[in-house]
């Protein structure tokens, strides 16, 4: 960037910082161009390129789940080039005439075959939904999970075991803090260093999980259970 391009009206500055707590100065952007202390230039760490599954409940959340994974899918790009599993968002073909959504009109039309008695559709749709989100979790190499307070979890919990089970790295946050946290969930997962934002991987918030998530994309070793991430080279792999 020469002389002439520093010298930039500030009109044409734009800052962008990390969202969820201010973990990160995203760096300027000048007229789109990335300035030397961007953390753009950082995202060429351990987790660039990975894949992570967003887990948590769809059916009886307030939104159907959408709002939160919308907002760190994001953040998960932008911070580090990880690639996310959104099932509010499918990455499925639906050129073979099915439909694996949980939201909008096919909820409304899933809800509709329940009360109506149609219990064999109702079966055979939900039998779809469960493999592609199960076949998600299978292709991540990291799961996120969101508990909102007083929400039935079904789905979920079935998830979370399929990745512990696998030796996935599976990252809760609850909301209100880790004290929220169902105990069954207290007694399968790594639990420790305890401190003021998490225990092992339980978190008060994602503005720990990012800072956790920094430093293992950073290339430092946060415990608990490193030996379960494990960081394919993109360039091998085509």
């Amino acid at each position: 960037m020469n002389g002439d391009n520093m010298n930039v009206e500030s009109d044409v500055e734009t800052t962008k910082t990390h969202i969820l707590g201010g973990v990160v100065d995203m760096g300027v952007h000048m007229d789109g161009v990335c300035a030397e202390n961007c953390w753009c230039h950082n995202r060429i760490g351990r987790l660039n390129g990975l894949a992570t599954y967003l887990c948590g409940p769809i059916d009886h959340a307030e939104d159907d789940g959408v709002g939160w994974r919308r907002e760190i899918t994001e953040d998960l790009r932008d911070m580090f080039g990880v690639r996310v599993l959104d099932p509010t968002d499918k990455p499925f073909k639906t050129n073979d005439g099915s439909s694996y959504e949980e939201i909008g009109a096919e909820k409304t039309s899933t809800l509709k075959l329940k009360n109506d008695g149609n219990y064999a559709e109702l079966s055979r749709k939900m039998r779809a939904i469960v493999r592609v989100d199960l076949r998600m979790v299978d292709l991540s190499d990291f799961i996120i999970v969101y508990l909102p307070k007083n929400t039935i979890l079904c789905g979920t919990i079935h998830e979370i075991v399929t990745a512990a089970e696998s030796k996935k790295p599976t990252l809760i946050v609850a909301e209100g803090g880790r004290k929220n946290i169902p105990n069954w969930l207290w007694g399968m997962l790594p639990t420790e260093p305890h401190t003021d934002s998490r225990s092992g991987w339980l978190f008060d918030d994602f503005k720990g999980l990012f800072e956790y998530l920094s430093q293992v994309h950073m290339g430092e070793t946060p415990e608990p259970k490193m030996s379960r991430w494990v960081f394919m080279d993109s360039q091998v792999m085509r």
